[in-house]
Parts: structure tokens; C-alpha cells; sequence
């Protein structure tokens, strides 16, 4: 079982019990719009939690980690934020989601720290990567806020939703890299101590 915590958050492997909080943002049309899956039923939902991710806690080598975000303070699920691993080229790819009614308090960006923490220290891996749809300025800036680069604009990448207009849309991908993390981090840390 995976789970770490960041000040605010714990990431923790999602539950059936987390079925109201996660029904909650993924059949919210303006949450999950840049996203591959929803509006969700609640019938998506409860087989995403109860099947989906029971078999992706028992495959060897584990191939996927989606994890809740907790708030500490309420014990409420705000979201998940997931990787994708390539154990032979020590690599993984990333996603997030979080309930757009805590947009703008910097859990995102927490815990997508909280997340590269646990894939550079934890998984060993050597490089993280995610990609995002050009018109998500928000996740955008999360990433550049934890320190990934945007390595370019990949044209006509991402598959559209059915209602779209066009069938797809270009994407920005980002990375970072173990040893830029870390110096990245202490970095972080020195600069707390001279607080």
C-alpha cells in the first residue's frame, strides 16, 4: 500500500469508502474536461474504485499508482493524482485531477510534490513526465511550479470528447528529471531554514 503525507495532504490508495467525494468531482462536466474519462455515473465511479484499482494494487511489478488526495483537515477526498510507470526505462507519466472547489489553494501543486517526492525517493525513478491540453493554463502552471520544463507542443496529440468540436487538440508535455528534483528540493529546504 502507498500513502505519504505533505502538510496539508495525505495520498493514500483510493477506497470504496471515498465513493461520495470521488463521484462527487468526477461527474462534474467543468472538473473533468480536460480529462480522458467522465462525467462519470455513479455506476463508472463504483467500478472504478472497487475493481480498477483493487487489480492495479496487486499486479507485480505494479504498473500503476492512483492515489487519493485526503484533506488532513476534513478527512475528504479533493481529488487523485496518479502515475504510470516504465520500470525499464525508469520513467513514469503522470495525472491529476482535484474538485474544482478547491481550485486555487495550492493543494494541486502540493500534492503533486508530495507525488514526485515518492516517485524520485521511493520508485527510483529517473524521469517524470505528464502531458496537459494547451488551454489547462492551471495544471500548466502547476507543473512549472514544482520545477518540470515544458518540452514542447505535441500537435494533435490528445483524443477530444465526443461532443468537441474538433476530434483533437495539441498538447504541452513536461519533465523533470531525478537530479533536478532533488537540487530543486534542497533548495527548498535551505531556503526554510534561513526563515
Amino acid at each position: 500500500m502507498m500513502k505519504t503525507e505533505s502538510e496539508r495532504l495525505i495520498l493514500r490508495e483510493f477506497s470504496p469508502d471515498d465513493f461520495d467525494d470521488v463521484q462527487e468531482y468526477s461527474s462534474d462536466y467543468e472538473t473533468v474536461k480536460h480529462m480522458m474519462f467522465g462525467p462519470n455515473t455513479p455506476e463508472q465511479t463504483r467500478e472504478y474504485l472497487e475493481q480498477q484499482c483493487a487489480e492495479e494494487m496487486k499486479a507485480v511489478p505494479r504498473m500503476h499508482y492512483n492515489l487519493a488526495m485526503e484533506l488532513k483537515e476534513t478527512g475528504r477526498v479533493i481529488g487523485g493524482i496518479s502515475f504510470h510507470m516504465n520500470w525499464r526505462r525508469d520513467d513514469a507519466i503522470l495525472g491529476a485531477i482535484i474538485n474544482r472547489r478547491y481550485n486555487g489553494k495550492g493543494y494541486m501543486t502540493e500534492g503533486l510534490k508530495a507525488l514526485l517526492d515518492l516517485a524520485f525517493d521511493t520508485l527510483k525513478m529517473h524521469r517524470v513526465h505528464g502531458v496537459v491540453d494547451v488551454e489547462n493554463i492551471a495544471m500548466q502552471r502547476v507543473f512549472e511550479k514544482c520545477g518540470m520544463r515544458n518540452e514542447g507542443r505535441m500537435i494533435q496529440r490528445g483524443k477530444a470528447r465526443p461532443e468537441a468540436e474538433k476530434p483533437y487538440f495539441d498538447q504541452f508535455g513536461y519533465a523533470i528529471l531525478a537530479d533536478e528534483w532533488h537540487m530543486r528540493r534542497a533548495a527548498e529546504r535551505a531556503e526554510k531554514r534561513s526563515d
